[in-house]
């Protein structure tokens, strides 16, 4: 299948429906690459790791707890969980194709799936496990010890059990939404709504303008003018850990969050998050980096009207003028863009 499509030809037989048929020529999106999949034997270690409580501080936090797999990876919630006595500041991202991303978290702090497993471990306000402890910890498991000699042929280590759950999260890939088997040939895959959305989403909407590629994301950071909630500047939990984690970045403390400024001290990342892959989309509400957005039909409002009022705010966002049909077509587009998450369930831990 080519992958330069006139808009023109894409909307034959209902074009009628949707007014983007001026639009120019586009280039839709290969298909997600079949990538290598990681050893078996380690992508289950990374399982155990994944739901074992024992990788915090007082035994009752686990990764699962934030990335539940019955939420795509997600948790729900506007924030994410905590640490006891301790609450959040951001909402948790799905894990869903991770493996294809080049930074992760929302500021892309961390460059690898090793690194950023390892962060939330010692977070203070996350797991709070001191990492060297964590490696005692298993150490003294019975059970663990052979299961990293299988994996790994050696002891553990801070690095082997990093590989472990970044092993896990790689295996979490979904490339079977309707909007995939489209791309694979076939036709019939997307209703006419979503097609109509399709061309919306690649025409008058610009949306591809940062929902770019495979992955439906340009992997940069833009600042879309999100506006702070009242929540986080009242808790005084969820500032404190703000303020700390601002400290720790080397910045002054501050009611706003810092975003893509917090790693670069460039002015102009202030306030910028890394563009979030649009793959199960229709299954990870709420939205955005502190979960103020609380349905994907709020979201296009949100982007109809140009976005927030951040005086920072990139330059990429106007006000789109979208009909009540066209909103209703681009959310029958994205709610294509879901396929069959890889569900597992709770292991039998050492």
């Amino acid at each position: 299948m080519r992958w330069f499509i006139s808009l023109a030809l894409l909307l034959i037989g209902f074009g009628a429906t949707c007014p983007a048929l001026a639009a120019p020529e586009v280039k839709l999106p290969a298909p997600l690459a079949q990538l290598q999949a990681p050893p078996a034997e380690r992508v289950e270690l990374g399982r155990m790791l994944f739901f074992d409580r024992r990788l915090s501080g007082d035994g009752t936090m686990s990764c699962a707890v934030c990335h539940d797999p019955q939420r795509a990876y997600g948790d729900g919630r506007a924030l994410s969980g905590a640490y006891p006595t301790t609450r959040h500041w951001r909402h948790t991202q799905s894990l869903i194709n991770v493996a294809y991303l080049h930074t992760f978290l929302w500021d892309g702090r961390s460059e690898s799936l090793e690194q950023q497993a390892e962060g939330p471990i010692h977070s203070s306000f996350e797991m709070n496990l001191h990492l060297d402890f964590m490696v005692e910890k298993l150490r003294e498991t019975p059970g663990y010890p052979e299961l990293f000699r299988q994996a790994y042929d050696s002891e553990i280590t801070r690095a082997s059990i990093a590989s472990a759950l970044a092993d896990f999260q790689r295996s979490l890939i979904v490339r079977d939404s309707p909007f995939d088997l489209y791309l694979k040939g076939n036709p019939d895959a997307l209703s006419n709504a979503a097609r109509s959305g399709m061309a919306l989403f690649y025409g008058k909407a610009n949306c591809h303008r940062c929902h770019s590629g495979s992955l439906l994301s340009d992997q940069k950071f833009h600042n879309t003018g999100v506006g702070e909630t009242e929540e986080l500047r009242k808790d005084t939990q969820r500032r404190a850990a703000r303020h700390f984690f601002q400290v720790q970045m080397g910045l002054e403390r501050s009611d706003r969050d810092p975003g893509r400024y917090a790693v670069t001290h460039n002015p102009e990342d202030l306030g910028a998050f890394r563009t979030p892959p649009l793959r199960q989309v229709a299954d990870t509400a709420p939205y955005m980096h502190n979960g103020s957005i609380a349905t994907l039909e709020a979201v296009i409002a949100f982007y109809n009207r140009g976005g927030g009022e951040d005086p920072d705010k990139s330059r990429l966002l106007q006000p789109l003028e979208l009909t009540a049909e066209e909103k209703a077509d681009l959310l029958a587009f994205l709610t294509s863009l879901s396929g069959t998450v890889p569900v597992v369930g709770p292991p039998v831990l050492p």
